[in-house]
């Protein structure tokens, strides 16, 4: 055995060192080549150090959720078919094969409470979340599933919009179920729509605040779920998720409450799918799951590889959420509270981030706030000049423009 001794085996070094050491791996190009910036121009490394630390290392952890029974987040099954029959089958799998929680989108079609009855026929609604994704359809879905007798009892986020909805909601907030959370924002469509992780976090800060204005801090922290986008590159979906966590509570201080009871759920990109070579969609899915756990939600959809292409097959649903499954039960991942807490690179990336997207959140307000933000036009406007800039950069794309692959035959798809 070696008697090495882990204090003093290894002789500090400075950053001296590490720059020599740096610069003779570079073999003569310049020191700059190695800098990066996200697309919001933050600065993302090659070095971080504990000065780089802000301030506060508060420990950002997950929402206290019901129904976990010893898992660390809830696996989120997708479920969108609009043949609600293939539907039910698909989400009885999925609750079979691991998932815990029940994500309905906006694609089915449920128009009668028989509708409702016919997808959740067989699932035992007591045991698991079930998340209505917000969609401007939820108002007329809440009719029908305040009055479907099994689902009183069971935990149901209906993902009512605070302002769009703001009458139901006022009808509704003392009468509906205890165990029910009515309202819903939907972070995730604007990076869907193009938007960098600085205005998907502005948009989540500014439409948390319009709500609290609308309907207090106590009811939207008791009410609201908050959908956020997870990408491929998992390192900066950590930073973007506990930067929304510090943004969330900051508001939620802001009009007297602390915001902690607000859960995240984190869905894996549908922009980043690729139809060419979609196989490699498998490595981008897995990579955004890892950030968004890493990160700290409370719940996690991890789409099928296809969904570029088309609607998923069992087996693709399977492979999405085993995913899942590795992370939790083979790779344990869950079970440290924070992971990135202390992290030099993640600590300062989650604040510089934070930062950045509190900026632009204060623009949204000076506008009049979310609602009159986007009548406006200006939200449009920015997404527009970000899918323009993006598109312009053309960076590479695995499978279709980096190491693209030959002969690769096509996944199948139900349509």
């Amino acid at each position: 055995m070696s008697n090495l001794n882990l204090k003093s085996g290894f002789p500090p070094k400075t950053q001296e060192d590490w720059r020599a050491l740096v610069e003779a791996g570079l073999r003569g190009a310049a020191f700059g080549t190695l800098n990066r910036q996200t697309e919001d121009g933050l600065f993302r490394g090659p070095l971080f150090r504990a000065e780089d630390l802000p301030d506060s290392l508060a420990s950002l952890a997950r929402t206290d959720l019901p129904l976990l029974e010893g898992r660390d987040w809830h696996i989120a099954a997708p479920v969108r078919d609009s043949d609600l029959s293939h539907a039910n089958m698909q989400l009885l799998e999925d609750l079979k094969g691991g998932a815990s929680a029940v994500r309905l989108e906006s694609g089915l079609t449920i128009t009668t409470r028989n509708d409702l009855k016919r997808l959740l026929e067989g699932v035992h609604t007591q045991l698991v979340p079930i998340q209505f994704v917000p969609a401007a359809s939820n108002a007329a879905r809440f009719k029908t599933a305040i009055d479907l007798k099994p689902l009183r009892s069971a935990l149901v986020w209906a993902g009512l919009d605070p302002v769009q909805d703001k009458d139901i909601l006022e009808a509704n907030l003392k009468t509906a179920p205890e165990s029910w959370r009515l309202m819903g924002m939907a972070s995730a469509a604007i990076h869907e729509a193009g938007g960098s992780d600085r205005q998907e976090l502005a948009a989540l800060a500014a439409s948390l605040a319009e709500a609290m204005r609308e309907h207090g801090a106590g009811a939207v922290c008791k009410h609201m779920v908050i959908d956020i986008a997870a990408d491929r590159d998992a390192h900066l979906t950590i930073a973007k998720i506990r930067a929304a966590r510090r943004l969330i509570r900051r508001i939620a201080e802001a009009f007297g409450s602390d915001g902690t009871s607000i859960p995240l759920c984190a869905v894996t990109s549908l922009r980043m799918m690729q139809s060419e070579d979609a196989w490699t969609n498998l490595l981008r899915v897995m990579s955004a799951g890892f950030g968004a756990i890493i990160g700290g939600v409370d719940m996690v959809t991890t789409r099928p590889f296809t969904d570029g292409l088309g609607q998923a097959t069992p087996f693709a649903h399977r492979i999405a959420r085993n995913m899942q499954l590795m992370m939790m039960e083979e790779s344990h991942i869950g079970q440290v509270a924070d992971a990135a807490h202390g992290s030099y690179w993640h600590e300062t990336m989650s604040e510089n981030l934070a930062q950045s997207a509190w900026e632009a959140f204060q623009i949204i307000e000076a506008a009049g706030g979310m609602s009159a933000y986007r009548e406006s036009g200006q939200l449009d406007a920015e997404l527009e000049t970000s899918r323009a800039v993006r598109s312009a950069k053309d960076a590479p794309i695995l499978g279709v423009t980096l190491h693209p692959a030959t002969d690769v035959k096509t996944p199948e798809v139900r349509s």
